[in-house]
């Protein structure tokens, strides 16, 4: 089996072989370092110092319905739109809900009042027979566009519809390798989700994610691609009152150490200080058009980051054009709902 990574296990390298072997990149014009894959979020990459690299493993975690199936599909579609390969392991969602999702994401990008993927869903659902995929998103705000955009990128944007009894690491390792072969560049992964990842054998709760977590960061460097996986919560530590953080991770100890890249999401309305709030309540509501991902890890630079981006869940995604959090935050959620 051919390796694209060059962090391969089992690899003893001297340093005699390292400065030649950089030497000789360095001549042919081949970057010596790590490959570097933007995430398209231009606040995110300043953070990242230019995006998430070859052998990272990456973590998104944060509470149920805060957008982590968004974010890691959003920056999915921003690699393979800058011309990298990707292939998301989905054991969450169907592959004909993701593509609604980018349809819906790229006419948003395309036109001011793009297609909402419930548009996308309910014209799928009620199209007549016999009506080609061109002519009805042709009839659609931006969906002739987005078709457009799709077909750029679409043979290098590979959707795993996995399983939590069959989809072991054995399989997303076999499907990134022949993917690579097949693109001629390793994949980027997106898992979704971690803890859903099966073992074989008998594991309890705790060894399993340690060893699902160590497994997926020796396919990262194996491969020489980033993995993005999203992390669930452990439900017993999110009571009313809490702003979540990396030790709320399921099997935090393990992701905590594994990951390279650790990002957890919160609604900022639940986690800005009291002092925003107190005196004009319509902050409440403004700030819920927020979300804020602070970079809990980052061992390539800067952590303790929190950085916001205004929700457009509507259209699947983001606004990419975030920044710095400016207003205070604090460690106990203000609002409950």
């Amino acid at each position: 089996m051919s390796h694209y990574g060059a962090g391969n296990a089992d690899r003893l390298t001297s340093l005699d072989a390292l400065i030649a072997e950089t030497d000789a990149s360095l001549r042919r014009g081949v970057p010596a370092g790590a490959r570097v894959w933007p995430t398209g979020f231009g606040a995110l990459d300043q953070v990242l110092t230019g995006g998430l690299r070859s052998g990272e493993l990456a973590l998104i975690g944060g509470p149920h319905g805060q957008g982590k199936t968004t974010l890691a599909m959003q920056l999915a579609r921003n690699v393979v739109a800058a011309g990298g390969a990707v292939v998301v392991f989905s054991y969450e969602h169907e592959g004909r809900t993701l593509f609604e999702r980018l349809i819906s994401l790229e006419a948003a990008g395309a036109v001011l009042d793009g297609v909402p993927v419930t548009g996308v869903r309910r014209a799928f659902e009620s199209a007549d027979t016999g009506v080609p995929l061109a002519e009805l998103l042709g009839t659609m705000p931006g969906g002739a566009e987005a078709l457009a955009a799709l077909t750029s990128y679409s043979n290098r944007l590979s959707i795993h519809e996995s399983s939590g009894a069959t989809t072991t690491l054995e399989e997303i390792q076999r499907v990134a390798h022949e993917l690579a072969q097949l693109h001629g560049q390793p994949p980027m992964l997106v898992v979704d989700y971690l803890q859903k990842v099966p073992l074989r054998g008998e594991y309890d709760d705790t060894q399993r994610i340690t060893t699902v977590t160590e497994r997926l960061k020796d396919t990262a460097l194996d491969l020489g691609a980033p993995v993005v996986a999203i992390a669930a919560a452990d439900r017993e530590s999110l009571g009313a009152g809490r702003r979540m953080r990396a030790h709320d991770l399921r099997g935090s100890s393990s992701l905590a150490y594994e990951a390279d890249v650790v990002l957890i999401v919160n609604d900022k309305a639940d986690i800005v200080s009291r002092e925003h709030l107190v005196y004009d309540l319509g902050n409440i509501e403004r700030f819920r058009a927020w979300t804020v991902v602070t970079m809990e890890k980052n061992r390539h630079g800067r952590d303790r980051v929190d950085l916001e981006f205004e929700k457009d869940f509507e259209h699947g995604r983001f606004h990419p054009d975030g920044g710095v959090v400016r207003e205070r935050l604090i460690d106990e959620r203000v609002i409950t709902s």
